[in-house]
């Protein structure tokens, strides 16, 4: 048995133990990315950051039985940037399974990752199965609201699709999203190529999001959000939130909106655009801002020296992280 880094010449092979592990057993619905065997292969073509070695493969008689790909993302940090990662794509082979592969591969992994001095990894799994490895729960806040609008809410402003094929378009997200990102803790560090590949392509099995622009009535840009349905998946504003939380919010269908994450000056901007009710509006429950502690990952610290965070163990990060209001675009996951 040996655990090595993956080579280029075995994508294939390595793509159908993923499409194996994921789908043994399992009713697949039919517009699930996992119907598409060479979904693994398609997934790493978008990600700029992806090289070869950051996939962990275990080999037994020659063949590969289970993997973990450790996925490069470097970090804001309340100003700082962190290199750190993203955990996906751990499998398996159906044939191999309960021998204790899997931790196996994840000692290897976090071995792998301290000698390139990224400082923590997360993933999204059951804390049964990775708990043990020392990956640990984190939660943060996030935000529903229902408010009603207030007359003379900002409305000198447009919106507009981002395009995906616009090098204008790239740059200009790439810079709001530096700009409102970099002192807050949790984003990922994007760059160009980033927003092109990995945020806004296609997908073998569907569209990539739709993220919509704001402008002011000079056409300067004053922000963009990109939403699913009643959910706020990614927002960004230059210098305050008012007009792009009124584009949100005006969009809305009936019912609350939901915003993944809680950012600075968000709960502001909501407050100074709600309309005041009427007694017996809030007699009778007028609309409001509500929140909830949301699942955020597993997190396991890893053993860099010097490192730009310093804390003791997982769980002294984990306090870290929640108590500065950690912030994760779903886009930035593996």
């Amino acid at each position: 048995m040996t655990i090595r880094a993956l080579r280029e010449d075995e994508f294939d092979e390595h793509a159908e133990l993923v499409y194996r592990s994921y789908t043994h057993e399992r009713e697949i619905p039919a517009d699930s990315m996992l119907t598409h065997r060479d979904w693994w292969v398609r997934s790493i073509e978008r990600d700029p950051c992806y090289e070869p070695e950051q996939t962990r493969v275990m080999e037994v008689d020659g063949r590969l039985v289970a993997s973990v790909t450790c996925y490069y993302r470097p970090t804001y940090i309340a100003g700082r940037q962190v290199e750190a990662s993203c955990i996906g794509s751990v499998c398996t082979h159906p044939d191999y399974r309960r021998r204790g592969y899997v931790r196996e591969i994840l000692t290897e992994c976090v071995e792998w990752m301290t000698a390139r001095r990224w400082e923590w990894s997360f993933l999204y799994g059951k804390a049964e199965v990775y708990g043990g490895s020392g990956w640990l729960n984190l939660a943060s806040l996030d935000l529903s609201t229902d408010l009603q609008l207030r007359d003379d809410a900002p409305s000198d402003f447009t919106e507009r699709h981002a395009d995906p094929d616009s090098d204008a378009d790239i740059a200009l997200l790439t810079r709001l999203h530096e700009r409102f990102n970099a002192d807050l803790t949790g984003p990922t560090v994007r760059t160009e190529a980033y927003w092109r590949s990995r945020v806004l392509s296609s997908r073998p099995w569907g569209r990539g999001p739709t993220y919509t622009i704001v402008e002011g009535a000079d056409g300067a840009a004053l922000g963009y959000y990109y939403r699913g349905g009643s959910e706020v998946r990614e927002v960004a504003w230059a210098d305050r939130p008012h007009e792009v939380l009124k584009a949100i919010l005006r969009g809305a269908d009936e019912g609350p909106i939901n915003f993944r994450c809680l950012v600075p000056g968000l709960i502001e901007g909501l407050r100074e655009l709600a309309a005041i009710p009427e007694q017996k509006q809030c007699l009778d429950g007028a609309g409001g801002i509500r929140m909830r502690q949301a699942y955020r990952g597993l997190w396991r610290l890893n053993p860099v020296p010097d490192p730009v965070v310093d804390v003791a163990d997982t769980a002294a990060l984990l306090r870290l992280l929640h108590d500065a209001g950690y912030v994760m675009w779903p886009a930035d996951g593996a």
